[in-house]
């Protein structure tokens, strides 16, 4: 159901026992990433299921690599082209990628922990069945967030312009969104807690029965009030 908290905010609230149960989404509990040990490094170091510490990349093309089940720490990745870089079950902590350009860039499978993605723009993000924890995405442009399937804690997005994000059948706790924009939300069969949409401006929902979980304002349940009236069968006159 829907219920005011506070002036000019709605939150989605589940009932138990007969009881409505109503609070404010906690904020993304994120970790500040300091990368300043980080080396020159060479991308021969770059392989599958290498592990690689704190080096430094930058203007390298690493388009259609293999590099599954690489592990990233406390490494800083920038102006790198990953279109089609297998990563696969890769391990990305402490680590920034920033200005990554990638028409697909495939991560699947793979685990994420204090880690940001900045300045970037990628055509299809593929983070699913992925396990985050604390990830920043500053300024880029998306056209598909794939989160489908994962386990994901303590996400901030920041002035990012996103096509489509999709968390069906994803575990969602304290994700946070500032300044953005997404066509497309699909939460179908989605777990979300502490989700607050509050900085999204959001185009279509899909399956409005996920969305239990999140925090939006007014504004945005005014401008949502026909899908929830499509949702519930009730026709507005």
């Amino acid at each position: 159901m829907l219920e005011a908290v506070a002036p000019g905010r709605i939150t989605l609230v589940c009932t138990t026992r007969g009881k409505d149960v109503a609070r404010v989404a906690k904020r993304p509990q994120i970790e500040t990433l300091t990368l300043t040990s980080a080396e020159v490094g060479d991308t021969h170091q770059l392989e599958p299921y290498a592990s690689v510490e704190l080096v430094r990349l930058t203007d390298v093309d690493l388009s259609g690599r293999d590099l599954s089940g690489l592990e990233l720490s406390g490494c800083r990745l920038t102006s790198v082209s990953l279109d089609d870089t297998d990563l696969t079950g890769a391990r990305l902590v402490e680590t920034r990628l920033e200005g990554i350009n990638a028409p697909r860039m495939s991560m699947p499978r793979s685990f994420i922990r204090q880690a940001e993605i900045c300045a970037s723009r990628v055509g299809a993000l593929d983070l699913f069945e992925s396990r985050i924890r604390s990830l920043v995405v500053d300024s880029a442009k998306i056209e598909l967030a794939n989160f489908r399937g994962s386990d994901v804690r303590d996400v901030l997005f920041r002035g990012c312009i996103i096509g489509e994000l999709d968390l069906v059948d994803a575990t969602v706790a304290r994700m946070a969104f500032e300044d953005c924009t997404v066509t497309t939300l699909d939460v179908h069969q989605a777990t979300l807690s502490d989700v607050d949409l509050r900085g999204l401006d959001i185009g279509t929902i899909h399956h409005l029965d996920g969305l239990r979980g999140c925090t939006i304002d007014g504004e945005q349940a005014l401008g949502l009030t026909g899908h929830f009236a499509a949702h519930l069968g009730i026709v507005i006159d």
